[in-house]
Formats: structure tokens, sequence, C-alpha cells
């Protein structure tokens, strides 16, 4: 086989990838299939147009997608899989008890768009769960360009550096809400996982915490496989896009730390005076602890939580700068892998770790109080 790198077109690079090894012409692509043509080095989105394209018998249960996850297999692969499966359920005909008669050819499953909408910038939906129930509430963000990084000049680190144009093709959906102890709830009552830890705080609609990277990346993949829709942690890129909303301050909403309070859940006048970092300022209304999701303002895209109650995981891979980092918004996959980036800041952090360029990473097997995530959704016309 050619190397892939030296291939241009996704046509192109299908000719001449050919059948992954096991896999016969005439065959239907399983989960062996996935993990051959992953280990083979084959971009994801050749992984994907090979999906789209061939004959599939995948095993979408949980245990199998978090065991591809660990394996190295993309979430748009994942999400492909998730989708072809769905597909093929819906077009399986019902069994025919008669026996003699003509097969009754059953109605094939549609999308659930947004009604009367193909996909409006601003428009909310959630997705129904196979289980019962519904994923998280959406909303879609546009497709656009914006400058990431330390834009504003104000309380820079070299983490943060250098400022560079990233650009999006197309919308995409983002969780309104991180995901909350509920909905978190219900995929390890599934799943047979153990519950988040909820530190005594209360469960229902807090932020789920004490996830690891690992925990948040067995989740999408279960609402992947619920929905038959590509659920995945958002890249670093689009966290930080969708968190300014189009802003260049250090909060999407200005630059002064004094509105922080009307915004976000974190260390403020409420806490002890020997707690040196607080902000003392404003007060937030909650001291050592979570909020509920929503219980603050939402930036101008209609997300809430930006800015505080829990740190958020992304895709990326830990890298100190962004010194060859994508600048098509994909998630980078290279650097120090062990480690995964945390977006936001939390409830227990001081004013500058919540601004939008703020940034920082823990080990993948890591849980805290104040470590949660957000879900992306990747839009199929």
């Amino acid at each position: 086989m050619r190397p892939v790198a030296a291939v241009t077109g996704i046509a192109t690079v299908l000719a001449l990838a050919g059948p992954a090894t096991g896999f016969a012409q005439g065959e239907v692509l399983d989960n062996e299939d996935i993990l051959s043509l992953t280990e083979a080095g084959l971009p994801p989105e050749v992984i994907v147009a090979k999906i789209e394209s061939t004959a599939t018998a995948f095993d979408t249960s949980v245990e199998r997608l978090v065991a591809l996850v660990q394996a190295g297999v993309h979430a748009d692969v994942l999400a492909a899989m998730a989708m072809a499966s769905a597909s093929t359920s819906a077009e399986s005909p019902a069994d025919d008890p008669v026996g003699d008669a003509a097969p009754v050819e059953q109605p094939r499953a549609e999308p659930e768009p947004v009604p009367g909408m193909s996909w409006q910038v601003g428009a909310r939906f959630s997705d129904a769960l196979n289980s019962g129930g519904r994923g998280p509430e959406m909303v879609v963000v546009p497709a656009g360009s914006f400058y990431m990084g330390c834009v504003s000049g104000m309380g820079c680190s070299n983490r943060e550096r250098p400022i560079r144009e990233v650009s999006f093709s197309e919308p995409f959906a983002v969780a309104v809400h991180e995901v909350t102890l509920d909905e978190y709830d219900h995929f390890t009552a599934a799943t047979g996982r153990p519950r988040a830890d909820d530190a005594g705080w209360g469960r229902g609609r807090r932020p789920a915490l004490n996830v690891s990277w690992q925990d948040a990346q067995a989740y999408v993949a279960w609402l992947s496989g619920e929905t038959g829709r590509g659920y995945r942690l958002l890249s670093e890129a689009e966290w930080e896009y969708v968190a300014r909303a189009g802003s260049t301050t250090q909060f999407h909403f200005g630059d002064h730390p004094s509105e922080l309070c009307r915004y976000g859940n974190h260390a403020d006048v409420s806490l002890p005076e020997h707690v040196e970092w607080r902000n003392t300022l404003c007060s937030d209304r909650v001291a050592l602890e979570t909020a509920d999701v929503g219980s603050y303002a939402p930036n101008p895209w209609g997300l809430h939580d930006t800015h505080g109650n829990v740190w958020e995981w992304v895709e990326d891979c830990w890298n100190g700068t962004y010194e060859g980092s994508p600048a098509d918004g994909s998630a980078w996959a290279e650097g120090d892998c062990s480690r995964r980036v945390l977006r936001g800041g939390s409830w227990n952090n001081r004013p500058a770790l919540l601004r939008a360029a703020g940034r920082n990473s823990v080990g993948v097997g890591e849980r805290g109080l104040n470590i949660g995530f957000r879900v992306a959704r990747t839009l199929v016309p």
C-alpha cells in the first residue's frame, strides 16, 4: 500500500487503501476492520467515507465503542459507525409470520432535524435516546473564523500564544449546558458504570463532576450509540470559539471581573478572607460548591457556564503553546496525549483562570471535584 501521506483526495486514498486487513471484497465492515484501518494510519475522513460507501455490521454497544476509543479510533469514525448501525437497524425487514406472504416493506427511519429548518444557526434541539428520554439540549453555532489565544492582551501566558486565526467551514452543535448529573446518571445506569461522586452537594441539574477524560469519552460513545448521531467532545478551538461568541475581551461580556458574578460560579467575595485568590468585587451567591447549570446568564450564543462552575474536558492532547496547532478547528492529536486540555475554570478558581483564553491540563484518568465536560455534535445535512 502506498503511504497515505503521499496521496491527495479521499477517493484516491480509498482506492489505494483497498480492503482492510482480513477484509475481503464483498464482505461487510465490522469493528475489527475499523481498528485495522485506524492502525494502518488512514485519516478519519477516509475511514468515514469507507463506512458510508460499504455494507456494515458494527457492534455499537457502549463497551465496544469505549474499547475502540481506547484503541485510538477517532470520534468522527465512532459517530459514523453509530449512524451506520442505526440505519442498518431501520432497514432490516420484520419477520414474516405468514411465510408465503410477500414481505412488507418497512418504513425507513428518518433523521430528526429541527422542524422546518436546515440547521439554522441558533436553533435548539435534543435527540431522542433509544433507552428513553432525551439527550442534552444543543444549540447550532455558525461557521466562521476567529483569533484564538490571548487576544485581549490581559493576563496572558505563553501557553496562550501564538495568537492565530482558526476557521470553521461548517456549523456544528454544542450543548447549552455542561453535562448534568441527571444526564450522566442515565448513562451510568444504562452501562453499569459507577455513578459520579457529587461530594454531597446534590445531583439533578448540577454539572457532572469527578469525571475523567476517559469517562467523558465513554459517555459520548454511549450517546452516539443511543441517538445514532455524531456526539463527541469539543476540540479546544471549538471551545474557545463558542465561549468567546464573537468577543475579543477577557470574558465574553468584557474585561472587568466585577461583572463576572452575573455569568459564572467562581471564587468570589462570599469565600473566607484567607482565600487570597477570590474575586472581592462581587458575589455569585454560591460558595465552595457547584451551582445548577443555567443559574447564570448565557453568552451571546446561548451557552451557559463557559466561565466557571466546572472545568470542561476537550478532545485535544496537551501542548505548552499553540505553535503548529491545527487552523481548521479540529482537535490537536499530537503532543502529550497522556494529558488532555481543560477549559473554562471552575467554582474554586480566581477570575484569571476563567478567561476565554485560559487553559489547563491534567492526566486522562484524573478526576476532581471541579472537573466536568460539555458535548458537541457534528451536523449531517
